[in-house]
């Protein structure tokens, strides 16, 4: 029994010994305002252009003009927000100038990369992309409202929250998921690109 209580106390010791000051945690002062770099997952730094908090941001502002003009998007409005994203999600979207395709930009508050691997992960499979320097992660299917095509894009834009983009199909029966994966990703990467201005 005495062989046992000398590596505890030495161990205590040293733990104590491991603090280079008392009180302040040794990853950084979370008062100082300074961004931080971690990962939505909590592991390890995420590089990003900038990380921008959702719960400020307007999705419509993501919607230049030369973005309406350029991806041939006819209007930008505030939708209402999916009550799954959290207390104070924001969603900005409408049709495509030929009216084929639905887009919408919708702010996640409430979860990051984690919670969509554990959620969305588990229903459709993600794949990894990188969206105007961004950190982002692809999933297709069908829309759970209407069963329509579908192709999101989540952008890790901050920690624990994320920035999604997506592209349906309501009104065609001949569009794929294929093709409403060819219609967002450009659009993400517009998005993404004013995104780091803010």
């Amino acid at each position: 029994m005495r062989r046992l209580v000398v590596p505890f106390v030495l161990a205590a010791v040293l733990t104590g010994c491991s603090s280079t000051e008392q009180g302040t945690p040794s990853a950084g002062n979370p008062t100082s305002g300074t961004p931080t770099t971690g990962t939505s997952a909590g592991t390890a730094p995420v590089d990003r252009p900038k990380a921008v908090d959702m719960k400020t941001l307007d999705p419509c502002s993501l919607i230049t003009p030369e973005t309406k003009k350029a991806l041939g998007i006819r209007t930008a409005e505030a939708l209402p927000a999916d009550n799954d994203y959290g207390d104070g999600a924001k969603a900005c979207g409408t049709t495509y100038e030929d009216r084929t395709y639905n887009w919408d930009i919708e702010t996640i508050v409430n979860g990051g990369v984690a919670r969509l691997k554990s959620t969305e992960g588990k229903a459709r499979e993600l794949t990894e992309l990188k969206i105007a320097g961004y950190p982002a992660y692809l999933g297709k299917g069908k829309s759970q409202g209407t069963g329509s095509p579908q192709c999101e894009i989540y952008i890790d834009a901050h920690d624990d929250q994320l920035l999604l983009v997506s592209v349906s199909a309501p009104f065609s029966g001949t569009v794929t998921e294929d093709s409403a994966c060819d219609k967002v990703k450009p659009l993400a990467e517009a998005v993404g690109a004013v995104l780091a201005t803010k």
